[in-house]
């Protein structure tokens, strides 16, 4: 099946329970699950619920786009740090970075054994 020509909000998998959900309380409860499970899949089913005719889902559901944006920029962002655990672990193990020399001594002299053989 190609998922291409679907629309966006049909790649959530609250897309069905929204689509047979009978009242705004169904709605908002599984908004607020949205919020709990939910990814960047989500998104667009977010945003084609915005233009909802019910003030109070349409609302709500602005509202879970934006937190959820911000969780998942908050994960993204959490993954490039390295975990606090790991400097305790360090300490722990009394490992440490090896220094560097900012100025290497380089040798470029050549050994006479070198210049004999040829």
């Amino acid at each position: 099946m190609n998922d291409g020509f679907l629309p966006a909000y049909y790649h959530s998998i609250f897309f069905q329970l929204f689509r047979y959900a009978s009242d705004d309380d169904s709605k908002l409860i599984l908004l607020d699950q949205v919020l709990e499970l939910g990814d960047q899949k989500e998104i667009a089913l977010l945003e084609e619920l915005e233009c909802m005719e019910s003030l109070e889902v349409s609302t709500r559901a602005y509202w879970v786009k934006t937190k959820l944006l911000a969780r998942i920029e908050a994960v993204a962002h959490a993954s490039e740090k390295l975990p606090m655990s790991l400097c305790f672990l360090y300490e722990e193990f009394d490992i440490h970075p090896p220094k560097i020399d900012s100025e290497p001594e380089l040798d470029f002299e050549l050994s006479l054994e070198l210049l004999i053989n040829e």
